[in-house]
């Protein structure tokens, strides 16, 4: 999905829950990308060393999106006649 092709996003940071809903995945797997470093966030929770949360800015999310945009079907590989068969019953 392009950040063209978005749904009308706010300009306005989104939670892990909303960015689950505009992707259609579940905010497990948000938060998984963000604490691996694929999907960049901020983290708004006043204590550090408690439950973090996040805020995902649109601009982190257009880049995921474009890292993560598919590409192409890859071009089906021909394959060759044989050519090379040796005939064990002559005619």
């Amino acid at each position: 999905m392009s950040p063209s092709a978005s749904p009308a996003l706010p300009q306005r940071g989104l939670t892990p829950n909303e960015v689950a809903r505009v992707l259609r995945v579940s905010p497990d797997r948000v938060r998984s990308w963000i604490a691996g470093g694929q999907l960049g966030a901020i983290n708004t929770a006043s204590a550090l060393c408690g439950t973090p949360r996040y805020v995902v800015l649109p601009q982190h999310l257009a880049e995921f999106e474009l890292a993560h945009r598919a590409g192409p079907p890859p071009k089906p590989v021909r394959r060759r006649k044989r050519t090379d068969l040796v005939d064990y019953f002559p005619d």
